[in-house]
């Protein structure tokens, strides 16, 4: 998602008037650092016939959530014909020319990115930020971008706490595994890796739904983090619960 920038001012909230034509003349395609979420690197594979494990080795750079450009700077997934992924493109594409904040007490708002001038897109009032970005399809995206968010807050504390990363073969296990040297958090991520392994141990069948699966991958997590070893003063770790960031 869109957070701060300089020169971006975040005026607009849910009901202020607003409206996007995209053109699909592909202008902000280029040159940009799309950062993805579990998630929306589970679509993403899907709409390419990968595994997560897959898709963050082929598709993202070394860092591993962040796209791979092309050699001119064009998005991976940019075809001749526009978007090679539109259906499943990524949360911060939907909400284009938009940018997002989360305010205190969870209040939302919102900013318009300048755009490009190549741009062919058409800005206007004729929505609401509400609308528009209900037609964009970003519900899901929010909402398990938000329950993301506040478990990746648990992982980070837990690891520092513990010195601990769940693998991407062991994710679920009872027995974290030492922290690898590069990347000490990512393994986390790999939602595939992780759901195979929980299941595995449990004796039940992965599914095949891509929200049935995003859903037990939160499971698995929480599941990690129950088992934990108690802290130093004895107390034993407590995940807390966390529910949809956003509607």
């Amino acid at each position: 998602m869109c957070g701060p920038a300089s020169g971006l001012v975040f005026d607009l909230v849910s009901k202020s008037a607003f409206s996007f034509k995209c053109q699909a003349c592909s202008a902000c395609c280029y040159n940009k650092a799309i950062r993805v979420a579990p998630y929306e690197a589970l679509r993403l594979s899907r709409s390419i016939g990968l595994t997560t494990t897959e898709f963050y080795r082929q598709c993202t750079e070394p860092g591993r959530t962040t796209l791979r450009n092309k050699p001119d700077g064009s998005c991976l997934f940019l075809t001749a014909g526009g978007c090679g992924v539109y259906f499943n493109r990524p949360l911060v594409c939907r909400l284009f020319p938009l940018g997002q904040i989360i305010g205190p007490g969870g209040k939302e708002k919102y900013g318009r990115w300048p755009l490009h001038p190549d741009c062919l897109g058409l800005l206007g009032e004729e929505e609401t930020v509400e609308s528009y970005l209900h037609s964009q399809g970003t519900q899901l995206y929010f909402r398990f971008d938000g329950l993301y968010a506040g478990l990746q807050k648990q992982i980070f504390r837990a690891g520092s706490r513990t010195g601990t990363q769940m693998k991407g073969n062991g994710q679920g296990d009872r027995k974290p595994s030492p922290p690898a040297k590069e990347d000490r958090f990512f393994h986390w991520m790999d939602i595939d890796a992780t759901v195979e392994s929980y299941c595995r141990r449990r004796g039940i069948r992965k599914p095949g739904g891509l929200e049935i699966l995003a859903a037990l991958y939160l499971e698995a997590i929480r599941a990690w983090l129950a088992a934990l070893p108690p802290a130093k003063n004895g107390r034993r770790w407590e995940p807390r619960k966390t529910g949809n960031a956003r509607p």
